[in-house]
Formats: structure tokens, sequence, C-alpha cells
């Protein structure tokens, strides 16, 4: 006659480790893409006084590939 209250471990399944992404990286990277080229350009456009400038222009488009890459990394690969 067997336990009711005995566990057995070995009808349970292989325990097997996730394997982590390389995601916590690349995203913190994207991170300080986007606040960085934020700041450059807000302190562009004060320096300068709102007029269009090279430095302002390039780093808006960083700031905006930052966030770009974000969001493509959230929705793209599900919960990062």
């Amino acid at each position: 006659m067997s336990d009711p209250y005995r566990i057995d471990t070995y009808e349970r399944p292989a325990h097997s480790p996730r394997t982590r992404r390389r995601r916590p990286v690349s995203r913190a990277l994207l991170w300080i893409m986007a606040v960085c080229g934020a700041s450059v350009n807000v302190a562009a456009n004060l320096v300068m006084r709102g007029d269009l400038t090279a430095l302002g222009l390039a780093s808006g488009v960083v700031g905006v590939a930052g966030i770009a890459g974000l969001l493509i990394l959230r929705f793209a690969g599900g919960r990062s």
C-alpha cells in the first residue's frame, strides 16, 4: 500500500534552467541613447535659442532612434 502523504521526486518533470537573453545589455544601451540624445537636444536648443542646428538635429535623431529601438524590443520580443 502506498503512502498518500509521501512525495515522490521521480514523478516530477525535470527542471531546466531558463537561458537568459542579452536583452538587458541592449536595453540599457538604448536607454542611454534615448536619454543622452534628448539631453543634448534640449541643451543645444537652449544654447541656440531654438534655432535649427546640426547638433540639435543629430541628437534628436539619436534620441528618437533609441526610443524606437526600445519599442521594437518591447513589442517584437514579448516582455523584456
